[in-house]
C-alpha cells in the first residue's frame, strides 16, 4: 500500500484461524507498522480536527478464545490513551481498511454527545457528498462489512444519538468509511488525510460536546 506500509500480506494475517497465532502475528508484524502510520497520521489528522491529537495503537489480544478481528491505531485529545471520549481510528481487518470516528462505552460525556447529535440531527443529514459511504460499525462482527447507512435522513442521526442512552446495552458511536484491501493497497497517507478530513465535523460535534 504505497505510501502507508500496509499490504496484502497484513491483511492475510486475519485468516489465520488459531486464535493465539494470529494474537501474536498481529502484534509482531502489523502493530509495529500501524504505530509507524500513526506517528506519521497525527500532525495532519491534528490539523484537521483543529486541536492535537495523540495517537493510541490499539492491543491485539485474543477475547474468550476468539482471534482479534481487527487492530487499530486511534487518535485522542489526550496522550494518556483514548477510552471515554471520542476519537479517529485507522482499522486494518480481513479485507478492508477502514477510516472511523467512535465513542464506547459509558462515559461521563454521552449525555451531552447525545444532545449534540440530536441537536445538529437535520444539519448532519444535509452534509451529502462527504457522508454518502457513512457506515454504522457499532456492534460489527468484523465479518461482512456494515450496509451503507442512510446519513441523509434525520431519523438515522436520531437512532445514532440513541446509542448513547444509558439504557443502550453496548453505549457509543462508532461511524465510518471503508475501503477494500485492493483499493488500500493505491492510497497515500493524502488520501487518509481526506476522508478523515470528510469525517471532520462528526468528530469535531463529538470532542466539543460538553
Amino acid at each position: 500500500m504505497a505510501g502507508l506500509g500496509i499490504g496484502p500480506d497484513d491483511f492475510a494475517l486475519f485468516d489465520i484461524d488459531d486464535p493465539d497465532r494470529r494474537t501474536e502475528a498481529l502484534q509482531r508484524r502489523l502493530q509495529p507498522k500501524l504505530e509507524a502510520v500513526g506517528r506519521e497520521l497525527a500532525g495532519g489528522l491534528s490539523r484537521v480536527a483543529g486541536k492535537e491529537l495523540h495517537p493510541h495503537c490499539g492491543l491485539a489480544t485474543a477475547r474468550r478464545d476468539r482471534a482479534p478481528g481487527e487492530l487499530f491505531v486511534a487518535f485522542s485529545e489526550s496522550p494518556k490513551g483514548y477510552r471515554g471520549q471520542p476519537y479517529l481510528a485507522l482499522a486494518v481487518t480481513r479485507g478492508q481498511l477502514h477510516a472511523r470516528v467512535a465513542a464506547r462505552g459509558t462515559s461521563a460525556r454521552n449525555a451531552a454527545m447525545r444532545r449534540a447529535l440530536e441537536r445538529e440531527a437535520q444539519n448532519l443529514a444535509r452534509k451529502g457528498k462527504p457522508f454518502r459511504k457513512l457506515r454504522l460499525y457499532l456492534g460489527w462482527d468484523h465479518e461482512d462489512l456494515p450496509e451503507v447507512a442512510p446519513a441523509h435522513s434525520p431519523a438515522f442521526w436520531q437512532e445514532v444519538a440513541d446509542d448513547l442512552a444509558p439504557s443502550a446495552r453496548n453505549p457509543g458511536v462508532d461511524l465510518g468509511l471503508a475501503w477494500t484491501s485492493e483499493e488500500a493497497r493505491s492510497l497515500a497517507i493524502g488520501d487518509v488525510l481526506g476522508a478523515f478530513r470528510d469525517l471532520a465535523p462528526l468528530f469535531k460535534l463529538l470532542a466539543n460536546a460538553r
